[in-house]
């Protein structure tokens, strides 16, 4: 029985404390570091610095954040934090995050056991410059209340001149802009005068005195730096109209809307559109440039949402007359899918999840076509339809444009379009009139793929971020990348056409104009040109 005791209490105590060791929470961990002036090297009071997690323990418990202030030296500490994947970032007003973190203003993310302790955590900020300027007319004198858009691929500005004319831009990232003025407009149309005075239109202009965009000048902002000096002289143009109608009124109380598009800018055109309840129309004051107008009925039905046509113009010095813009109800669209072979017919099979019977673990995904309105145009983007088992489809309610066709499952992709009798190569699908015959997509798995190193002066740039962007086609279509640590980069599953590539900033993406995305890179940015199936060898440098 003695034996038996001795036996029996190191047994009940090692079980003892085992319960405790499992009771026992685990070691919280660490953050610590210093933020500092990327310019100056001096360390930055008051920054913000938070650790946000990148996951939750439960589908009901939002990811975690924690946060700090950096003391006089700089420093922060962010503790106790449990164990898991962060990401680090930090603000401060005046200050932005390098353009090498991202596009996020984050720094890449961490991950901590428990107990960790990271302390050598070394953050920097860049300070903001600025815009300063007058904008005058073209006697020289101040323009009040005048807008001034600054444009630059990582960063926009929109603000109001005072009454002596002068604006400030601040809060800048460190690149190049583009500076737009435009004159205070009136809701009302265009006065007419008896007395034989003229009204003095001025027109949005571009600095240094430019309509057109793509030759304005862009101003460098350094950090830390106020560019000054940077006056817009308004360009005065005469009052020029467009007049026109718009056929296919419904009738009874319903109005149509024009929506004025500029081309090679964002948005709706600030000219002045009214619609009378005849369809007449009459768009004044307008200033000279290409533009694209669509108009818009809105109903209490979908028969009732009519779109007309986009119809493109070009305003120069006279005025535009006898536009007729012809309301089309929504339609469908009907047909077939061709193969080029059975790689492109059928959407490759993925792994079901973790757990699920043997009969599931590969599932085919469905098959869906997809519109996508191409650039300038208004449209139903993201309708879709299922592809079935013949193979055909129907698109419903649809409205007038020109729109982009893609597949919901890759490699392939649309690479005919053919609409009645005439076949288009590329995706694009025509439907700018309405309904013009059964409509034939060309499906094929002739892919390319481009392929690189991106080196610069010391060698291959490990790590480095890689963009491509449809060089006529949209943004919205732009890829991108990171080497691995060898400097190496690929591109796969391409559609063929024409690309521009660059390495650039990990910040960097394009601001939405596909007329020149890769202005800032246009000395190291490659042109090219994939055909079906090419598999280029295409080698990159950095700035």
């Amino acid at each position: 029985m003695r034996s038996s005791s001795r036996v029996a209490g190191p047994v009940l105590l090692g079980a003892l404390c085992g319960v405790l060791s499992a009771q026992t929470p685990p070691v919280p961990a660490s953050v610590s570091g210093v933020v500092t002036n990327s310019v100056t090297g001096e360390p930055v009071l008051r920054a913000h610095v938070a650790v946000r997690g990148m996951g939750s323990p439960s589908p009901d418990t939002p990811p975690q954040s924690y946060g700090a202030l950096t003391n006089q030296e700089g420093k922060f500490t962010i503790a106790p934090l449990p164990a898991g994947r962060y990401v680090v970032s930090v603000e401060r007003v005046g200050f932005v995050m390098p353009i090498n973190s991202n596009s996020q203003g984050r720094l890449a993310d961490i991950t901590l056991a428990a107990g960790d302790k990271k302390e050598d955590l070394k953050l920097t900020l860049t300070p903001t410059g600025a815009i300063v300027g007058r904008v005058l007319d073209s006697a020289g004198e101040p323009v009040p209340s005048a807008m001034v858009q600054v444009e630059g691929n990582n960063d926009n500005q929109n603000v109001s001149t005072d009454e002596q004319g002068r604006y400030r831009a601040g809060g800048l990232r460190p690149g190049k802009y583009r500076v737009h003025a435009t004159p205070p407009g009136s809701p009302f149309p265009a006065e007419i005068r008896t007395d034989g005075t003229e009204i003095v239109h001025y027109s949005a202009t571009y600095y240094p005195e430019s309509l057109d965009r793509a030759s304005a000048r862009r101003v460098e902002v350094g950090a830390a730096a106020d560019v000054n000096g940077v006056d817009i002289r308004l360009i005065r143009t005469a009052v020029l109209s467009v007049t026109g109608k718009v056929d296919g009124m419904p009738g009874g109380k319903a109005r149509a809307n024009l929506m004025v598009m500029r081309e090679g800018e964002q948005g709706a055109s600030s000219a002045n559109a009214m619609v009378k309840q005849d369809g007449s129309f009459k768009i004044s004051p307008i200033d000279p440039g290409k533009y694209t107008i669509t108009a818009l009925v809105y109903g209490p039905s979908p028969q009732h949402n009519l779109q007309s046509p986009p119809v493109e113009i070009e305003v120069a010095g006279a005025n535009v007359e006898h536009i007729e813009l012809r309301l089309i109800p929504p339609f469908d669209v009907s047909g077939q899918v061709r193969f080029d072979d059975e790689a492109a017919r059928t959407p490759p099979q993925r792994p079901a999840q973790p757990g699920q019977a043997a009969s599931t673990r590969q599932q085919m995904p469905p098959r869906q076509i997809n519109l996508q309105p191409g650039a300038g145009f208004m449209g139903n983007g993201g309708l879709s339809a299922a592809i079935g088992a013949d193979d055909s489809f129907t698109l419903e309610s649809v409205v007038p444009g020109r729109y982009h066709v893609s597949l919901s499952w890759g490699p392939a992709y649309v690479s005919a379009v053919r609409v009645g009798e005439t076949v288009t190569e590329g995706d694009v699908l025509d439907v700018r009139n309405g309904p013009a015959g059964a409509v034939t997509l060309t499906v094929s798995s002739a892919t390319c793929q481009i392929s690189g190193t991106v080196n610069d002066s010391s060698g291959p740039v490990a790590n480095a971020h890689v963009i491509l962007v449809p060089q006529a086609g949209e943004v919205m279509f732009t890829r991108s990348t990171s080497a691995k640590p060898d400097g190496t980069y690929t591109f796969t599953g391409l559609r063929p056409g024409k690309y521009q590539l660059a390495a650039v900033d990990e910040g960097f993406y394009p601001n939405g104009r596909s007329d020149n995305a890769l202005e800032d890179y246009e000395d190291v940015a490659a042109r090219i040109e994939l055909r079906a199936g090419d598999k280029l060898t295409q080698d990159l440098k950095r700035k």
